[in-house]
């Protein structure tokens, strides 16, 4: 956590004595459902599907429903959760532990927090005010590799206008998929880093720019700091979300890892990188001094989303798409995601239901392959073993051994439905079913006809959600009941195979109990 502390110690340097707030974190389900709810019913002004998202734009959202307007029950019922963890968000002083046990990590992660370790506890004390937040941050995992605790929960920020700093531990969420995101989501655990985020999304009055409607810019810098090919890698996001008409949210994403111990990191590289022109950051064919010099790994696309309501029903529409390389200006080798989400109301009393159905395909192709419109972008095209991986950083797009993008890994593909029903005392009922196939090309362990940089002997394996092809099914059930003693979360599930187990089936069963408080 050294690299966590220098992080820490140089924005403390820049604040101010005040305190303040500023997200909504990626982990809840509930609050992301209420807050999708109430941008659909126009109270949650501007993009919604990058977490975490500023607590400045739900207050505004939160303060157009307390303006004497008429809100449907199950409306109405979402402003008073939202209003509960907004007062809570606004404490000179906030706490919030968390303690979680499973017999057995889940595989599969969405949206919300699982626990990452058998034993898996939290707490976190804020101290909030004006001008500069501060999250102290302690946890303790049972069984994980290296040390058992962790500062994860810990992060500071400070208010810069209409933006916000930060520093720490912070985890991300890019696009509006709600059991995987392809570029950043929480598979894996938040490494230290540093970023700037707009708070308020309003338009930009500036030619051009204004056309394109409420707009977000935010970008962060992280490290790697871990044991890998290339200790203390590098890795950056940037997005810039928008809507250019009502209901409709596009976002555009990149992601970079360069540098890194024994990799060269000049101005050169860096500035390749995040430039990015034509082939700049590629090195020429058959040119090995120019492949070990090449600025590094990139990943870049968009994601779509369009909302409607049918009367008292809300429904989403959203895609998403991520490559891994591009040939000049063509962006190829997509990695992509699609589905729906409807909302409504359960009775008249303030209940809700929603429902999700998600596909996504991380098997690298180009962009239309598979449908109707594959010609376009040169025919039936896959590039196996190419998406989270590269051949100069082998050990991929990964921290602590898991996918920093789709939980699912590469060359994987992910169907996925899920419903949830939250009734009028806020207890939230849940299940979904997932068909899975990980790992779909099976190249080895090691992988086969990979030709890794000079000097490495590459990956050791080819994914790493399963170092094999597995074709499986995932049951969930469970429920979120909030109670004196704080908010229990109970869960089963079951699956019908497990990852990396070639030529057997092992199927599994598992429980896991969460408690959480907040005060």
């Amino acid at each position: 956590m050294r690299t966590t502390g220098l992080l820490v110690a140089a924005l403390l340097g820049l604040a101010s004595p005040a305190l303040a707030g500023p997200f909504a974190e990626v982990g809840d389900r509930q609050l992301r459902q209420d807050v999708e709810l109430l941008s659909a019913a126009g109270l949650i002004e501007g993009p919604v599907n990058s977490w975490p998202l500023p607590w400045a734009q739900i207050d505004a959202g939160l303060n157009r429903a307390h303006d004497g307007r008429a809100l449907d029950p199950y409306v109405q019922a979402a402003v008073n959760r939202l209003d509960r963890l907004a007062d809570f968000a606004a404490q000179r002083i906030a706490v919030d532990a968390r303690l979680s046990a499973t017999n057995s990590v889940a595989v599969a992660r969405d949206f919300g927090s699982q626990a990452r370790a058998r034993g898996d506890v939290a707490g976190r004390v804020e101290f909030n005010g004006d001008t500069v937040s501060i999250a102290i941050g302690a946890g303790l995992r049972s069984g994980q590799g290296g040390k058992a605790y962790n500062f994860e929960p810990s992060q500071i920020a400070v208010k810069l206008g209409n933006w916000a700093l930060y520093a720490g531990l912070t985890e991300q969420w890019y696009g509006p998929g709600q059991d995987g995101a392809l570029l950043w989501s929480n598979s894996t655990r938040p490494m230290p880093k540093i970023g700037l985020k707009r708070l308020m999304p309003d338009p930009v009055d500036f030619p051009v720019l204004r056309w394109l409607g409420p707009m977000r810019f935010e970008i962060f810098g992280g490290v790697l700091d871990e044991q890998r090919d290339f200790r203390n890698t590098l890795v950056f996001g940037t997005r810039i979300s928008f809507m250019p008409a009502k209901n409709l949210e596009i976002g555009l994403n990149r992601t970079q890892m360069l540098c890194g111990q024994g990799r060269p990191c000049g101005l050169k590289q860096i500035a390749q990188s995040f430039i990015g022109i034509g082939n700049a950051d590629n090195s020429k064919p058959g040119d090995l001094e120019a492949f070990l010099a090449q600025p590094g790994n990139q990943i870049a696309g968009f994601d779509v989303s369009y909302t409607h309501r049918f009367g008292p029903v809300a429904a989403k529409f959203y895609f998403e798409g991520e490559a891994e390389d591009f040939d000049n200006i063509i962006l190829e080798q997509w990695a992509r995601l699609i589905g729906t989400t409807l909302s409504g109301p359960w009775g008249k009393k303030g209940a809700g239901w929603t429902a999700t159905l998600e596909y996504a395909d991380t098997r690298a192709a180009s962009f239309f392959n598979g449908t109707p419109l594959e010609k376009l972008t040169g025919g039936e095209t896959t590039y196996p073993f190419s998406m989270y991986n590269n051949g100069v950083y082998t050990d991929g797009y990964t921290y602590n051994g898991l996918p920093i993008g789709h939980w699912a890994d590469g060359d994987s593909r992910n169907l996925s439905f899920s419903a949830a029903l939250t009734d009028t005392r806020n207890r939230r009922w849940y299940a979904s079913v997932r068909s899975v196939h990980l790992n779909i090309g099976d190249l080895g362990n090691p992988p086969k006809f990979v030709l890794p940089r000079p000097g490495s002997p590459g990956p050791a394996v080819s994914y790493r959600t399963s170092t094999s092809s597995e074709k499986f099914a995932i049951l969930t059930a469970g429920g979120e009941i909030p109670t004196r003693y704080g908010d229990i979360r109970i869960e089963g599930r079951y699956q019908t195979d497990s990852p990396s187990t070639p030529g057997v089936t092992r199927a599994r069963a598992a429980i896991e109990l969460q408690l959480r408080q907040r005060f």
